[in-house]
């Protein structure tokens, strides 16, 4: 996968990832580590391999070599390329010639056969990195290779006085709050200081005094090794804290945006608190206080630098302020919107919105098109909705068409249920009269629809005739306005999906298993195979691209499954890039039973690569867990590779619903045996087979009823 898309989010993946390995805070070494010929040893050991090594399971073929011209390839970090640590970090190329002798720095950093190399380094202060080759003969060359990197977290050495640091100030962007609604504001500066939050009506709320902290390091915490995120106690400087309930402002900063959900108002003041221009960047200013003003609420007709609020610290007979990069607007009852992507012309679109549980974070919601939403805030690029009285999510902007103001807030009885079962499903019919949010939770035999808004005026259920599939279905209403079905199957869940009928109503569509023949079980069946990327994906020493290492494995693959009786829908058979969204979605389309997404993987900034490379496979919806850990368990049984372990991760293609879906995450591409191995056709092959022995595994314990999942 892309080391760029890995720093993201590094929540947003890093979190999402965490699952797969356990991670520790040493650390990260401050001279070069010994830089390895192999792969890690693992347990049983992986023998050290030489040219003529035999390619059995649990070898990885020796690197080809090469004696060309010599020539300094830097792979990573590009040419002032950032890089987001700064103790230490991966460098990667090739020198052309694998009789070289390479140093980095003045560290010497060992040359593969192939002219390829991997170092793990100290990230130099000036992100120049000096990089010499060196033949036996005495030809050398050289390349001075720059890259940008991060500002020291040590804090700023503060001049005496009151001072707060630039940039600090939280929170920050437009906002729409409810009455009442907390808001909880911060900002770094002198020690040992008074401070206060100040309004433009001169009232003011203390802040308390605590530690400031930083975070360094940098690495993912799915990975092990010293080069983890940690934290260290930021010196010569105080973090203050303290929390407001929410009322209008005005930012004078005009970057921070303009709400939607509602109009900014003037507060009941507008006296400017800083006359003077230092107290806009924190140094100390004019220390005089506002006059209030009787004037009352109305538009926004003068500057907005009159209606701010700033933070202000004093120490002594000094004092420093800065204006709080915040816009509130009030909203004093709820709006309505409906969910509706952002543009149904996108190649790239996925056919439902989504939302998330807090402010950030992985997706947990999936809600089709027309979902009517009861929004009650408003942060930067969000909306927050209203499912109960004590749950809310949150959803880009852009996903949600606002309807006319004054549109009452969704709500609905759900009124008689039926099943109708099909050839492929069993579908069952929610009759309502607004169309609700919803979420699905599964175990092992057993979907459960929470209706958000709803309430019970069920008297009547008809299941449509006796049906294999279905145990039985039951509904409550654990809380005021959630309405709550679950169905119990007599097999392991499969798939569903949920949409809206032309007539209103919610469809809550049950997907059959397929016929599994235990001698042959990929036998009729329709395997969706999609090889990750591009855009995007990850690069090796001798750039090798992730997406035509991933495409090899995939049109190795293909065979495999046809010669075992499976049908195969490729979702990529060249190297023109395909919409990331439109991949799933394909494979729902064309009712795929299994989506599997063949990648290779990379490191973000920090992560020592001798440490933490290995095999991994994710998954996102709990009837795929299985899925995931038999594709694991064969491709460890095949290369004895490091075992990162089984994840649940956010990633698009292992989001949908209706097939078990899993993304395999074979070996490194950085890592130079593991490149070189992934241009050989033979290791093509055995990683293609391996993928067959696991979906074979999957699919004979599903025919027998065996799962790990806890019911």
């Amino acid at each position: 996968m892309n080391r760029h898309t890995r720093q993201i989010t590094r929540i947003a993946l890093a979190l999402v990832l965490q699952t797969a390995c356990s991670s520790t805070s040493t650390p990260a070494p401050s001279t070069p580590r010994p830089q390895p010929t192999t792969t890690q040893p693992v347990t049983p050991p992986t023998p050290t391999l030489t040219p003529s090594a035999a390619l059995t399971a649990g070898s990885l073929p020796a690197i080809p070599e090469n004696a060309g011209a010599l020539a300094i390839d830097v792979v990573y970090p590009g040419e002032m390329e950032t890089v987001t640590v700064r103790d230490s970090t991966f460098v990667f190329g090739s020198t052309g010639n694998g009789h070289a002798q390479l140093t980095i720095n003045g560290a010497p950093v060992h040359v593969e056969p192939n002219g390829t190399f991997l170092g793990f380094l100290p990230v130099p202060a000036n992100g120049l990195y000096h990089i010499v080759a060196n033949l036996p003969g005495g030809q050398s060359v050289t390349l001075d290779r720059h890259a940008r990197v991060p500002e020291s977290s040590t804090s700023p050495t503060l001049e005496p006085g009151a001072h707060i640091v630039p940039g600090s100030v939280t929170p920050r962007g437009a906002w729409v709050a409810m009455p009442k609604e907390r808001v909880d504001v911060s900002f770094r500066g002198t020690p040992s200081g008074q401070a206060s939050l100040v309004f433009p009506d001169g009232s003011r709320i203390a802040l308390v005094e605590t530690r400031a902290v930083n975070a360094v390091g940098g690495a993912a915490g799915n990975f092990e090794g010293p080069s983890t995120t940690r934290t260290e106690v930021a010196r010569g400087v105080s973090e203050y804290r303290g929390f407001f309930r929410a009322r209008a402002l005005i930012a004078s900063d005009t970057t921070v945006g303009v709400p939607t959900l509602a109009e900014l108002t003037a507060p009941l003041t507008a006296q400017p608190l800083s006359p003077s221009p230092d107290a806009a960047s924190g140094r100390r200013g004019d220390a005089a206080k506002p006059k209030p003003s009787a004037s009352p609420r109305r538009r926004v007709t003068a500057s907005p630098r009159q209606t701010g609020a700033e933070v202000e610290l004093v120490i002594g007979a000094d004092t420093a302020r800065s204006q709080v990069p915040l816009s509130i607007a009030m909203l004093e009852r709820e709006r309505t919107g409906a969910a509706s992507e952002r543009d149904p012309g996108n190649p790239d679109k996925r056919g439902f919105v989504i939302a998330t549980v807090g402010i950030g974070g992985p997706y947990h919601y999936l809600w089709p098109n027309g979902t009517e939403l009861t929004l009650t805030g408003e942060r930067g690029t969000r909306y927050r909705v209203r499912l109960s009285s004590t749950m809310t999510a949150w959803t880009p902007k852009g996903d949600v068409r606002l309807l006319p103001a004054g549109t009452p807030p969704a709500h609905t009885s759900v009124g008689t249920i039926r099943m109708q079962p099909n050839a492929q499903s069993v579908d069952i019919h929610f009759a309502v009269s607004r169309k609700l949010p919803f979420h699905v939770d599964e175990t092992e035999k057993s979907l459960t629809i929470d209706i958000y808004g709803a309430t019970s005026d069920v008297n009547f259920m008809q299941y449509g005739g006796i049906d294999p599939l279905i145990a039985r279905g039951e509904w409550s209403e654990p809380q005021d306005s959630v309405f709550r079905f679950r169905v119990d199957l007599t097999k392991p869940v499969w798939g569903y999906s949920v949409t809206w009928a032309d007539n209103g109503d919610l469809v809550f569509r049950v997907r059959r298993p397929p016929a599994i023949d235990m001698e042959h079980p990929l036998r009729g069946l329709l395997i969706a195979v999609d090889p990750g990327h591009p855009p995007a994906g990850a690069i090796g020493p001798t750039r090798l691209t992730e997406a035509s290492a991933n495409l090899a494995n995939a049109l190795a693959l293909k065979p495999l499954l046809e010669a075992a009786g499976a049908r195969v829908l490729m979702l990529r058979t060249d190297n023109t890039a395909v919409p990331l969204n439109s991949r799933p979605l394909r494979a729902q389309q064309e009712n795929a039973d299994i989506l599997v997404s063949m990648h290779n993987n990379a490191f973000p900034d920090g992560v020592n690569p001798f440490e933490n490379n290995g095999t991994s496979v994710y998954y996102y919806q709990p009837h795929s867990v299985d899925l995931a850990r038999d594709l694991q368990a064969e491709l460890l049984r095949e290369f004895s590779l490091r075992n990162l372990g089984i994840g649940r991760a956010d990633l698009a293609l292992v989001r949908p619903t209706w097939m078990p879906s899993a993304l395999t995450e074979t070996m490194f591409l950085m890592i130079p045996q593991q490149e070189s191995s992934l241009r050989d056709a033979t290791i093509n092959q055995r990683i293609a087979r391996a993928h067959v022995r696991g979906l074979e595994k999957f699919l004979r314990d599903r025919a027998q009823g065996i799962t790990s999942s806890p019911n």
